[in-house]
């Protein structure tokens, strides 16, 4: 073989390489593809730490900050092989945690609650959302401006233990008739509302929220956070035994905090990249004002990425007591680990201190 053929065939072997790593980090390969062979990835393959992140929705601009952190090998970085996968509820991602020690959950605090009262081997690590992203919705031509507005009304909601308390704290903060109240359970209060069979809707931000604003229906919004009601936001969580190696939790943290710095630092590199990352491809200038609108879910002011309310978290326990929606009180000290966070808040005070929003 000649030179010529020589350097000839490194340079076709060049551009197939290149290629290959183009493919490799298009974001559906890296959140669903198949695991990477040992020649694929930065590191030996014995040196990554897997984990599975269950969530309790369905794929949304909501992980945001993870699917950047995965696109931009953030989390290989670190020394971790992230995968997200897609959750139909609360129960869903606990039990998903609760069958595999490699599996990190995001669920609702009052879901959390009700299955570490029934006896699980749950942890809590982080905060998902800052504030809670429950919201009433009602369609334009219903009168929605003030909490008074929902007595006479028919309330849609999933009948879960998150919805149930904020609803009971809602009414009664804002003294509210309980007898000018229709409230209706319903698996499926979206298409209710749709359908004119409720007049309003009380959902989620990032779930019931966006639905809405990808079927270009006008809606009204009504937020409880606004009324005096402050509900814990979703949180991480794991098994006991993930917690035994407390750094690699530290680095999967700090890895979606650099996530949603790079989601916000250049919108118009990452808007494409996670409206073809979500479970159904959404058009940028809907992704665009959703992550505007989560700014203040992620991060309002005074908090801290991640962060945890132990006075909210105490009172929703006590919520939740009250109304039987728990078997017995919770040792809080042992299903909440704040050092987890308070070690990533000292080892990456700087960064941190930048995340967006």
């Amino acid at each position: 073989m000649t030179r010529a053929q020589r350097n000839a065939r490194k340079s076709h072997y060049g551009l197939r390489l290149l290629a290959g790593l183009f493919v490799a980090c298009t974001i559906a390969y890296v959140l669903f593809g198949p695991k990477p062979t040992r020649s694929q990835g930065p590191k030996p393959e014995a040196s990554f730490a897997e984990y599975t992140v269950k969530l309790s929705t369905p794929l949304s601009v909501s992980a945001a900050g993870m699917i950047i952190a995965a696109c931009d090998g953030l989390f290989a970085q670190a020394g971790l092989r992230v995968r997200l996968v897609a959750g139909l509820d609360d129960d869903d991602a606990i039990a998903a945690v609760v069958a595999d020690e490699n599996t990190i959950g995001i669920a609702s605090t009052a879901g959390f609650l009700k299955a570490r009262s029934g006896g699980l081997p749950i942890v809590a690590f982080a905060g998902f959302y800052a504030v809670n992203p429950a919201e009433f919705y009602a369609l334009p031509e219903t009168k929605l401006l003030t909490p008074l507005d929902l007595e006479g009304k028919r309330i849609g909601y999933n009948p879960n233990p998150e919805f149930t308390a904020i609803l009971s704290d809602f009414v009664s903060r804002n003294s509210l008739a309980q007898s000018k109240l229709l409230l209706l359970e319903s698996n499926t209060p979206l298409q209710d509302l749709l359908d004119r069979k409720i007049d309003v809707l009380l959902g989620r931000h990032d779930v019931d929220g966006l639905e809405l604003e990808r079927l270009n229906v006008e809606n009204k919004i009504l937020r409880p956070e606004a009324f005096g009601v402050h509900a814990p936001g979703p949180i991480f969580f794991a098994q006991e035994r993930t917690l035994a190696q407390p750094n690699r939790l530290e680095k999967f943290l700090m890895a979606i905090a650099g996530g949603w710095s790079a989601a916000y630092a250049d919108l118009d590199r990452t808007i494409p990249i996670i409206a073809n990352s979500v479970g159904t491809p959404l058009p940028f200038s809907l992704v665009a004002r959703l992550m505007d609108s989560q700014r203040s879910l992620l991060r309002p002011f005074g908090a801290r990425f991640g962060e945890m309310d132990s006075t909210r978290i105490r009172t929703l326990q006590s919520q939740l007591s009250q109304r039987r929606a728990i078997q017995q009180p919770i040792d809080l000290t042992r299903a909440f680990n704040y050092n987890i966070l308070k070690e990533t808040y000292r080892n990456e005070a700087t960064n941190l201190s930048r995340v967006e929003p």
